[in-house]
Parts: C-alpha cells; structure tokens; sequence
C-alpha cells in the first residue's frame, strides 16, 4: 500500500474484437472533455528528445500528477 494504483485500457484489442465500442467509447470522452465535464491535469510536460529523463521520473516514482511527451 505506497498509494500507486496501474489501469490499463487496450485500445488496440478493443478496435480489433469490438470496433463500434471503442467508437463509441472514444466519442463519449472525447465530447465530455469538450463540454469541459472532464479534465487532465498535466503537470510535466517533455520534448521528445527528454524522453530517457521522463522515462526515469516515471520509474523512480518522482512524477505526480499527469506527464505528456510532446512530440512534435
């Protein structure tokens, strides 16, 4: 009990077993971030070329919150 939890979301076996779900599923979240009803709270961003650094914030637990890797 360290406060982690892990969710994971195959998208790519989803698309390929149940296509119109994750259609649906996608145009469902996407209209809700929209409408603003629901967010991300980024606090990292990186370049591409910050990829290792990012990667080993991840690994040694010193990230909080959501990090994006901007690729250009």
């Amino acid at each position: 009990m360290q406060g982690k939890s892990l969710m994971a979301y195959n998208g790519n076996l989803l698309s390929q077993t149940h296509p119109e779900q994750l259609a649906d599923s996608a145009r469902r979240a996407l209209g809700l971030t929209a409408d603003g009803q629901v967010r991300a709270d980024i606090t990292a961003e990186y370049d591409l070329t910050d990829l290792a650094s990012a990667v080993q914030r991840l690994a040694d637990g010193s990230t909080h919150g959501k990090s994006v890797l901007r690729v250009a």
